[in-house]
């Protein structure tokens, strides 16, 4: 979802975090330790951790500390932290250990923040370019045999964010068990519910939901909320008041409710469908987030979990890395070295995608729903959901004719109701 990108209250106090970081990693009072800023995320700060022995022999401590600003405060960071420990019990798949960490900005730092243990080896993409395709065929299948762990050990029964059962101990917090007692599914934490900021302050259904008609419904309600709230006097005194989407809000409700009569139809909420699992599903599988081995290319770890919740199976889509423009025709003449021209490159790029999917698909089956239009119709309404914003036209027109077109050639919507895995 396109949102203005968020602010910063203020930098984070690096005295403090050093204080944190010697506290919890207990590092002796006599040596110095030094927090170096590393990265910078959509919401984060990332800062790794070094110490001298006061002889002046410095090492970095395989630490990083991450400050997170409150865009979706305390669900965020306590999801994040269970689910890297629901992961790290339950399958094994390499990802950051919790050191230590607050899920509340009311502490001395005066932001939610985790210091976890920094996964050796380079970004994937850092080295992507220099791989042979033989190679990359291995590690999309290595990455796939992950994935395909987290469908098979981390499903549950409701879509959600895993959480310690002892962070939700309200009894006014609505939760589904899991078959792990200390862990719970619990509100679901997406950008699409606070991007922009002004969500947080309006109506919402975080869940948990029972089924994707909930769930989708949930997330319309809530750019629905957002659309008639920026109409509003009052909402022009807000700082993240936006002007051009004020301006676009009426007929972003036109398409909410042309998008709403379709949603009835792509995600029935009928008593004859059975209730099914659904899986975590890491939203930003990319070259960026996965780590390697610089010499062996073996995957060491793959990182930012947050936002990572249980989602119906339609979401499980191919990963970003692997995402293009469909088959193409001709093999494309290779790339010579050093050769950066867009067009060729974007071109090898994209035939080198559609010849690494079928290393993900024999892991993990076809996950392009080619064979179920029924899901394909699914991706392409939560896109459009996403795209409302940016040209409610363009929504308009996929509702009024595309889909139209779909539905008049297709089976029935009410068959597809009963015979559908991906069904609710």
């Amino acid at each position: 979802m396109w949102a203005p990108k968020p602010r910063w209250p203020a930098d984070p106090d690096i005295s403090i975090i050093e204080s944190l970081s010697r506290n919890h990693l207990q590092i002796p009072v006599e040596h110095d330790i030094t927090v170096t800023f590393l990265a910078q995320g959509a919401f984060n700060k990332v800062y790794t951790i070094s110490t001298s022995d006061g002889g002046g022999v410095e090492s970095q401590l395989p630490y990083v500390f991450r400050v997170t600003i409150p865009v979706e405060p305390f669900y965020k960071t306590a999801s994040e932290v269970a689910t890297l420990s629901y992961i790290q019990e339950h399958t094994f798949v390499p990802v950051p250990r919790i050191v230590a960490y607050s899920s509340t900005a009311d502490n001395e730092l005066g932001f939610e923040w985790i210091l976890m243990e920094k996964i050796p080896g380079v970004s994937l993409r850092s080295v992507w370019r220099g791989m042979d395709l033989e190679t990359k065929e291995r590690e999309t299948s290595a990455v796939a045999r992950y994935v395909k762990q987290l469908r098979d050990q981390c499903s549950f029964d409701a879509i959600g964010n895993l959480y310690f059962r002892e962070d939700l101990s309200d009894g006014a917090m609505r939760t589904v068990p899991t078959t792990d007692d200390r862990f719970v599914i619990g509100p679901t934490v997406t950008a699409f519910m606070f991007a922009g900021g002004r969500k947080l302050r309006l109506p919402r259904n975080l869940g948990p939901y029972p089924n994707d008609a909930e769930y989708m419904a949930a997330l319309a309600n809530a750019e629905a909320e957002d659309m008639r709230f920026l109409q509003l006097p009052e909402a022009r005194t807000c700082a993240d008041f936006d002007k051009d989407v004020a301006g676009d809000a009426p007929e972003i409700l036109e398409a909410l409710r042309e998008l709403h009569g379709v949603r009835e139809m792509l995600f029935p909420s009928h008593p004859r469908v059975p209730p099914r699992l659904f899986a975590l599903t890491h939203h930003d599988l990319s070259l960026s987030n996965i780590l390697v081995d610089p010499v062996t290319y073996k995957v060491t770890g793959i990182i930012d979990w947050e936002c990572t919740g249980a989602r119906p199976g339609w979401e499980h889509r191919y990963p970003t890395f692997l995402v293009g423009r469909g088959e193409l025709e001709e093999t494309p003449e290779p790339l010579s070295l050093g050769d950066d021209d867009p067009c060729r490159v974007e071109h090898w790029e994209d035939w080198e995608k559609s010849m690494l999917r079928p290393s993900w698909d024999e892991e993990l089956g076809n996950v392009g729903h080619e064979d179920d239009p029924v899901d394909k119709m699914r991706v392409e309404w939560r896109m459009h959901l996403d795209w409302l914003e940016i040209t409610a036209e363009k929504v308009m027109k996929w509702v009024k004719v595309d889909y139209k077109e779909w539905s008049s050639s297709s089976r029935p919507c009410e068959e597809a109701r009963t015979d559908s895995a991906f069904c609710s």
